[in-house]
């Protein structure tokens, strides 16, 4: 006669093998897309004209245009970053959302100094859908210093 404590113990072992049988997944055939949880904008600037001495130039990423508020994103350029006439710029980690506009301005006076002290460059000024369907764009531009 088989012991009480022989029988649980094969009980809890045909228990685990079953588990451990219907918890294998064949991921392998799995045809559901892994959806994005965040967007990203990005693209290539094309700089025509000299690049000046002095200032700062800044790309930013707009939520409303007019910009109202601080921007969804930005970066500085530098004349070391463009190669060739042309930067690579790149906003990731977005919320899936509408931006307005992608601004590039030269800041002749730094862009620490607040007032008019800018210039539209370049920019792109239209509604930019971030979505977990679309969620990586490509939009290229050209900045003009004049």
């Amino acid at each position: 006669k088989e012991s009480s404590m022989n029988k649980i113990s094969k009980a809890i072992i045909s228990t685990l093998s079953i588990l451990l049988l219907f918890s294998c997944e064949d991921n392998e055939n799995n045809t559901e897309p892994v959806l994005a949880e965040f967007g990203s904008i990005s693209g290539e600037i094309t700089f025509s004209g000299a690049w000046p001495d002095s200032g700062e130039v800044l790309i930013t990423l707009d939520t409303s245009y007019p910009p109202m508020g601080p921007p969804a994103g930005f970066a500085y350029i530098t004349n070391d970053e463009v190669t060739g006439g042309v930067y690579n710029y790149s906003f990731s980690n977005l919320s899936f959302r509408s931006y307005e506009a992608i601004t590039i301005t030269y800041w002749s006076l730094g862009y620490a100094t607040a007032g008019t002290n800018y210039s539209l460059i370049g920019s792109f000024i239209d509604s930019i859908n971030v979505t977990q369907d679309d969620a990586d764009l490509t939009i290229n531009m050209d900045a003009t210093f004049n």
